[in-house]
Order: structure tokens, then sequence, then C-alpha cells
């Protein structure tokens, strides 16, 4: 059974990445206000002003080697892993360590405060927001599309929480040549989205679900998408390694994304770093447009399982998995614990928290192998962690 949910996860994995999960930048100097086409007036908040903070950087790894360190070594190394791994059990790191380089070309290797794109892992930290707006009556999940975008066909029969599940129907069918905003991308979304009556209610993964849920966050808040992030997710738990991708190349941490599609390659050559366009730093907000370290992500996933984003008493209402997929609520829910994943632009970024938000490996990667995921290496330390395994 664990060998076919894998063969499962892989699949998924490499069309998500692939198909139509591609990496999505933005310019961000300036703070967007919420698009104001849908059917309802909008009051907007002034953005507040961001003071320029140097980030405090988390010391280098100080994990004595034991037996579990040496296995879970042997593990990403046999897996030709690059990037940066953490493990902990029990509320406490057992395991942080970064492998490979960030930037080849500058001899820098990749570190424990090293920072890398999220790609669709970033669909569950907007869950969150959306969960927190329906816990505070500022919308429902059963809510019909319609209320906030009625200009899209179908709209009618669509609730946020078709959406949140990967259940609407709808398709984006093009690509943006040119964007210069969040608004002008949901612009974008609303012109080009076709809604498929005959797959509403079975799954059918597509980034635009995350996208409208992002614009809906604006509608109802009165803020920006990355304000109301920066304000409720960033802030709160001091995520010092934490932001929006359109300044990720300035941050002293950051690791360039590369990507191999050599069937035969063994060791990382980083001969191919991975381009994006003007366009596709616009593509896709709310779906993949933040970058993070291996320890604010784990924070992140724990802080919002453990009730800290929204009620407790809400999580498993959020996280429900809405198809046999066992995707619910931005992530692929089990009995006993999450799994979010990611692809793109070189970068690969897996997470698996247990429900409590006491144990937990994230892996997140800045060199993408077209015949070897590092979701492998992580599912096979998790399953090692979770069986109790991993000994000291």
């Amino acid at each position: 059974m664990q060998r076919r949910t894998l063969g499962i996860l892989v699949v998924v994995g490499l069309v998500l990445g692939v198909g139509g999960g591609l990496a999505w930048w933005f310019n961000g100097q300036a703070q967007m206000k919420p698009d104001t086409t849908a059917n309802r007036q909008t009051v907007v908040k002034p953005v507040k002003p961001q003071p320029k903070k140097k980030a405090k950087p988390r010391p280098k790894s100080t994990i004595k080697a034991t037996a579990a360190t040496r296995e879970i070594d042997a593990i990403l190394r046999a897996n030709r892993f690059v990037g940066t791994a953490l493990v902990v059990r029990s509320g406490k790191i057992i395991y942080e360590q970064g492998m490979g380089y960030a930037d080849a070309t500058r001899h820098k290797t990749n570190g424990v405060n090293s920072v890398y794109q999220l790609a669709s892992v970033q669909k569950s930290l907007t869950a969150g927001l959306v969960m927190k707006l329906a816990a505070e009556n500022k919308l429902a999940l059963t809510d019909p599309l319609a209320k906030y975008y009625p200009r899209i066909k179908g709209a009618r029969r669509i609730t946020l929480r078709d959406m949140l599940d990967m259940k609407s129907g709808l398709r984006l069918v093009a690509f943006p040549d040119k964007l210069n905003s969040e608004n002008g991308m949901l612009r974008f979304v609303q012109k080009n989205v076709i809604s498929q009556p005959q797959n509403i209610g079975k799954w059918d993964y597509s980034p635009v679900n995350f996208m409208l849920l992002a614009g809906i966050i604006q509608q109802v808040s009165g803020e920006s998408y990355r304000q109301y992030f920066t304000d409720n997710i960033i802030r709160p738990w001091h995520l010092n390694h934490t932001g929006f991708v359109f300044n990720m190349a300035h941050r002293r941490a950051y690791s360039q994304g590369y990507q191999n599609s050599d069937m035969a390659d063994v060791a990382a050559t980083y001969n191919s770093r991975y381009p994006e366009s003007r366009a596709s730093m616009f593509y896709q907000f709310g779906t993949g447009q933040v970058y993070m370290s291996v320890h604010d992500l784990f924070v992140a996933e724990r802080n919002m399982l453990q009730g800290k984003l929204y009620p407790a008493s809400d999580v498993n209402t959020l996280l429900t998995p809405g198809s046999s997929s066992m995707y619910g609520g931005g992530a692929y829910v089990y009995p006993n614990y999450i799994r979010v994943h990611g692809l793109a632009y070189g970068y690969e970024a897996t997470a698996l928290v247990s429900k409590t938000g006491q144990d937990g490996v994230v892996l997140l990667s800045n060199y993408y192998r077209a015949n070897q995921l590092s979701q492998t290496p992580a599912m096979q330390i998790w399953n090692l962690l979770s069986a109790g395994q991993l000994k000291s």
C-alpha cells in the first residue's frame, strides 16, 4: 500500500510541478489594493509601512551525531539530495543540515537558514487564511464563488469548499504574456478561466482555485493578500526567513534554483539555472509566491495545526480530504499527519507534519531532477520517524 501511495504522490508531484505548477514570482515593491471588480464594495486599509529589520540568523546546526542523524544522512545522500533538511521529533529538532550548493558559481553552500521557493506548499497557508476569515464569520466555506466573482460562468454552482479541495471544475486556459500586479492577474484569470460543470465535485487539481481564493481574501479583509499574509503569518510568528519571492534573490540566504533533466545524472552538475520570465513573476499569486527556510515552514504548518491561526476546533473542518486523492484544504490529509508538496523553477518543497505538530520532516531543495524527487527521501524519513525507529 505504501509503494502504491508513493507512486501516486510522485506522479501527482510531476504533474503539478511541470504541467501547471510553474513558479510564480511577484514584483511586490508596491502593495496592491484588493480587486474591486466583484459585486461588493471593498474598503482598503492603508498599507502599513514595513520597517527594515535585518533578519536575525538562526545559529548553525549544533546537532550532535547520533544513530538517528547518521541514518537520516544516509537516506539523503543515497537520494542525492541537494538543499536543506529538518527533522523534528517530539517537539525537538534532531536533524538540521544543508547539502550541496546554494550558488555553485560562487561556491556558496546551502545552510540551515537558506531560503527556498515553496511553490504549491503555499496553498496550505492560503487555505489557513481562508479558514481564519471563516472562523471570524467574514465568509463561509459554503459561499458560492459567484458571491465574489459573479462574472465567472458556473460560479453559482461552485463553493469555496470545492475550491479548497480542488473539486471546482475550474481551469485556466491561457498563460499571460504581460502582468504588472496581483489585480492584473485576477483580471486575467476572470477572462481566461473556464468552468467544467461535469467536473464539479471531482478531484481535478488546478492552481486557479487558489488564485481566486487569494483574491477573495483581498475582498473580505480589505487588504492586499501580501499584507494580510504578512500581518497574520510572518510577523506574529516571527518568521525571519520568510518573504515574497519578488525580492528573494536579494536575500543573503537565497538558494538559486537548478534543474537537470539528464536521467543518467548521478552527481549534481549545477549546469542549468532554471529561468523564469517576467510574466511568470506575476502568475498564480496565492499559490506559489512565498519563500521560506525549513525552520520557518515547520513553524508555520505546526502553528496552523495547533490552532494559532484559526481555532483548533476548526482544524479538522479545513483539513478534511475532499476525494480519494486525500487532498483537502490545501494539503494531503492522512489520519495522523498532513503532507504538503510543491515543484517550481528548480525548487522542490516537501513537508510532513503530525497533526499534533510535534513531529515533522521538511525538505527544501534547489536542485530538480526529473528522475528523482526529494519527496522520496522525505517519505522514507517520515516512515522511520512515525514508526519510532529514529533512535538517538
